[in-house]
């Protein structure tokens, strides 16, 4: 039984050591925990719809890039029959358009607190980014199930969210959330 135990556990952190090897963006216990339930969110048709409490997690595994770039390569990500086997050296230029595409508006958009001009910091921006595609369907931004979409409240600070709700059905309308002109739609200024 000990053996098993032992194997068990090596097999598990082989696993975890293997996908960072490949220049995983997640941690090592943050690759353990998706490898353990990748057999069962891998049939999620949408990195969105998975219902992380539902296989013991609070929220999905990872910082904000690296649940970005599961959600933005999910069609191909959810392919593999294990975790572990994702080669994520092939969504490195994934990570380098990301990042281009949110610094697209001017090299210095990350301001006393305004990222994209916006007035969300950068992780709170990653976060609104990631779920926006779900988000800019609510009638009402009050109305945002925020545990359903894996945050545990709405990002940002009070300023980000009055002015967000305030102009929400004109914000919604934007496809992308970076795509959204804040000055021009609420008249806020991160400089």
């Amino acid at each position: 039984m000990k053996l098993a135990i032992a194997l068990v556990v090596g097999l598990m952190l082989g696993t975890a050591a293997y996908a960072q090897s490949r220049g995983s963006p997640f941690t090592g216990h943050e690759a353990e925990q998706l490898s353990e339930v990748w057999p069962q969110i891998r049939e999620a048709a949408h990195f969105e719809d998975i219902n992380w409490s539902a296989h013991g997690l609070s929220r999905a595994p990872g910082g904000s890039e690296a649940r970005r770039i599961l959600s933005d390569n999910w069609n191909e990500l959810r392919r593999e029959q294990h975790f572990a086997d994702i080669d994520w050296a092939e969504y490195s230029d994934a990570r380098s358009s990301q990042t281009e595409r949110y610094a697209r508006a001017d090299s210095d958009s990350f301001d006393e607190g305004g990222y994209h001009n916006s007035p969300y910091t950068r992780d709170e921006f990653e976060d609104m980014s990631r779920v926006w595609s779900k988000i800019r369907q609510a009638a009402r931004y009050d109305d945002i199930n925020w545990r359903g979409l894996g945050l545990s409240a709405a990002p940002g600070g009070h300023e980000a969210r009055r002015l967000t709700g305030k102009y929400w059905s004109e914000l919604r309308k934007a496809a992308q959330f970076e795509d959204i002109n804040w000055q021009a739609t609420t008249g806020y200024n991160a400089r």
